[in-house]
Formats: structure tokens, C-alpha cells, sequence
């Protein structure tokens, strides 16, 4: 009896699909998605979770835990081939905004930008990286009659419905945060149950090497008891002690005056680490990043700059008087 040919048909494993000769309009989402997993993870794995830098106003934590949901979910969009088109065109408003992020902070002169993590990266290679995803994106983009028009996989419902309740939770628990908290980073600060809260990173402005800068910065108790800041660094690029001790009492914000003197020389983006002390046991130490931009022009006289520096103070303190 001769063997029939109606045996069932058996749908191979969406895995053994991949050794098919694929089309570039295939390949490009799946190197993107592959590259935004690996990106996201990358800086999970290390101090950085941003896809920007690691020192500019970026650097919010509750800005570096959007964006990595972000490239999270829009790496499994590009991954999952569902709705090519709004996949295509989500992907392309993102890598436009990383270059823009990654070319500016290579034209002010950041040596690093944190965009792959514990990989340490060039803005500049960041930005042709972008570049390149950008040409590749606009190279193979769906036409949107075409995306329309072709019959989706039924896995469509259900990532749609992942996707959408993603974002509805995520919406939902920011307006939580705020209502609660009155900001993200106040709330951040709440769930990592942090004492103090201070701006991660403050800018300066811009300003010729060598002069003088100062800037108050506001520093938040978090807690139910009062938080001494007692002291902090004290050198000759960076001074916090102007204000200190300080009290602040429960639930209530200071400010502090922060002295910044950058090198009499150079350009680009100058930063420094700075500390402040204090008498809680829960965050014996609040560190941030205080910086400027440097416009290498006419290297300023440093006493001079100084001087100008402790002139403002004192009309600051006749003021307050």
C-alpha cells in the first residue's frame, strides 16, 4: 500500500524562517529592533540608563526610565513586523531625535555621550550611527496604503493590546506621580526611597574660561525629619559650603549656592562631580554634576574673575539684609 500524500500539514516554527532569503525591507527593522534591545540593555548593565548624555538636562531619572521603556517597546514593535508603517515612521522620529541629541552634544564638545552604556561612545560615532539607521529607515519605509492594504498576522490583537495597555498604565501612573508628588522626579525619588533630592545635573550656562560662576540649587527633604547638609566639596574648581549647615526641614526645599570656577583655559562643555554631606542615615551622601560651556574666547584674569564672583555674593547678602 503505497504511503498517502494527505498527512497534515504542519506550519514550520517562525525560527526556521529566518534561514529564507530575507528582503532589506525585512532585515532593516530586525537589525534596528536587535540594535534598540541591545542599546537598552547595555545601559541597564551599567551606571547609565540613558540613551542621552550623561551629564545635560537629560539626565532626569525619570527621563532615563521613559526612554528606556521606549526603546524597549519600540525595539519589540520593529522585532514584532506588525503595522510596518507606523513601526517605520515611530522609528524614524526617534533615531532623528538621538542624532539631533548626539550631534549637538558632539558640537559642544562632550567626549562621551553614554548612548550604548557601559560601552563608552563618542557623540559623533552616536550620530553617524543614527545617520545610518535614519538612511536605511527612509531607504525601505512602507508605503502607508501599502502597510494598510496587506493582511497583518494575528498576532496583531494581542500586541496591540500590550502596546496600548503599556502606555495607558504608564500615562496613568505619571498622572499619579504628579498629583501626588507634583513632579516625576520628585515621585522617582519617593519610590527609590531616596532622603534628598537635588537637580542630577545643573547647568551654568556659557561663559569665557576662567570666569567666575555662580547658581543656587534647590535641595529637597524627602523624609519626615529635619536633614542637615553639614558639608561638601571645597577645591579650587568647585565650592558648595557657601550656605552650609543648612536644615531642611520634613518635606520642604532649600537652596544652596554653588561657586563653579572652570579652567582659565579651553572650550566645550566643562562638568565636575561635586558632594554634599549630610547627617541622614538613609543618604549620608547627595552627588550630582554641576557644568558649563566654554566659548574659548579670551581667557578672563582669574582674580579678576574671582573678584567679580565675591561682588555679586555680597550684593546677594546686602539684598537679603
Amino acid at each position: 500500500m503505497e504511503p498517502s500524500d494527505s498527512s497534515p500539514t504542519i506550519m514550520a516554527p517562525w525560527f526556521t524562517r529566518i534561514r529564507q532569503p530575507m528582503s532589506m525591507h525585512a532585515f532593516v527593522p530586525l537589525l534596528l529592533g536587535l540594535l534598540l534591545l541591545a542599546a537598552a540593555g547595555l545601559k541597564l548593565a551599567g551606571s547609565a540608563v540613558s540613551p542621552f548624555a550623561q551629564y545635560g538636562p537629560w539626565t532626569a531619572p525619570h527621563i532615563q526610565a521613559l526612554a528606556i521603556v521606549w526603546e524597549v517597546l519600540l525595539g519589540l514593535w520593529l522585532l514584532s513586523r506588525v503595522y510596518p508603517f507606523g513601526a517605520s515612521l515611530a522609528a524614524m522620529v526617534t533615531f532623528t531625535l538621538f542624532a539631533s541629541i548626539s550631534g549637538y552634544l558632539g558640537w559642544i564638545g562632550q567626549p562621551e555621550c553614554g548612548c550604548f552604556g557601559i560601552i563608552r561612545t563618542s557623540p559623533w560615532t552616536a550620530f553617524i550611527v543614527d545617520l545610518i539607521a535614519l538612511a536605511l529607515l527612509l531607504a525601505t519605509r512602507p508605503h502607508w496604503r501599502t502597510s494598510a492594504s496587506t493582511p497583518q498576522p494575528s498576532r496583531l490583537p494581542g500586541f496591540a493590546n500590550i502596546l496600548v495597555g503599556t502606555i495607558l498604565i504608564l500615562t496613568a501612573l505619571a498622572a499619579v506621580a504628579l498629583l501626588r508628588y507634583g513632579s516625576l522626579a520628585a515621585a522617582w525619588a519617593r519610590l527609590h526611597g531616596l532622603a534628598l533630592y537635588a537637580p542630577p545635573y545643573v547647568d551654568f550656562g556659557s561663559a569665557p574660561p576662567g570666569q567666575e560662576l555662580l547658581q543656587d540649587i534647590p535641595v529637597t527633604n524627602w523624609t519626615d525629619t529635619p536633614i542637615q547638609l553639614i558639608g561638601g566639596t571645597s577645591d579650587c574648581s568647585c565650592i558648595v559650603t557657601h550656605s552650609l549647615p543648612l536644615t531642611i526641614p520634613p518635606g520642604e526645599m532649600r537652596t544652596i549656592t554653588v561657586t563653579l570656577r572652570p579652567p582659565t583655559a579651553g572650550s566645550g562643555l566643562f562638568t565636575r562631580r561635586v558632594e554634599l554631606w549630610t547627617d541622614s542615615l538613609r543618604q549620608p551622601v547627595l552627588r550630582l554634576v554641576v557644568g558649563c560651556r566654554l566659548n574659548g574666547s579670551t581667557p578672563s584674569v582669574a582674580g579678576d574673575s574671582r573678584g567679580h564672583g565675591r561682588r555679586d555674593e555680597e550684593k546677594g547678602h546686602q539684598k537679603e539684609n
